[in-house]
């Protein structure tokens, strides 16, 4: 059994292709991609609409946190704060408008001969008070240094007393009153 085979190089003879047609061999060919890519888009929409979703979320819990946090702190720290800057601000008030006496009793102290004496030091405004008991001569340096050093503008024996005893000890009790020249404390910085 042989079968003759038959070769037709000739295109079959077709109709011309109708609407439908055209539109079928459309959605065959370039419809599929355009059909894929929006498959696609829809899948990566949807996806960042999930991510954006869970952030905003995560934002809403921060949020709150936040929100919970700033209540604590302004019903229960505010006041302390409050009352530091309260307080920050009257030391500087008073520093500035303040004297120092630092750098006046380590000058009077620098005088001193003897570091045994007993010796108060009471610092009031422009006024500075030294009560001591000690040798006379030491008194006397110490008014003399006082008088030559310009952080002071008059100095002077207030009071000197001595009993019997003492007087063969050259030795007594004294209030030495010295005034300051303006003497401010730097600006804090």
């Amino acid at each position: 059994m042989e079968t003759n085979r038959i070769f037709n190089l000739l295109k079959p003879v077709q109709p011309p292709p109708t609407f439908w047609d055209k539109t079928y061999d459309w959605i065959l060919g370039k419809a599929r991609i355009v059909i894929l890519v929006t498959e696609l888009l829809i899948v990566f929409a949807f996806v960042a609409k999930v991510i954006v979703d869970t952030q905003a979320r995560a934002k809403d819990e921060q949020i709150t946190s936040l929100k919970n946090e700033l209540g604590f702190y302004s019903a229960q720290r505010e006041p302390l704060f409050r009352d530091v800057q309260k307080r920050d601000s009257a030391y500087q008030r008073l520093w500035t408008n303040g004297t120092s006496y630092t750098e006046v009793l380590n000058e009077i102290y620098s005088y001193v001969q003897n570091p045994g004496v007993q010796l108060t030091v009471n610092a009031e405004k422009n006024r500075v008070s030294i009560l001591g008991y000690d040798d006379l001569s030491s008194v006397q340096s110490l008014e003399t240094q006082l008088k030559a050093s310009p952080t002071f503008t008059s100095v002077f024996v207030d009071t000197l007393s001595l009993e019997q005893k003492e007087i063969l000890q050259s030795t007594g009790q004294y209030v030495l009153v010295a005034t300051l020249s303006e003497y401010k404390r730097e600006p804090l910085k």
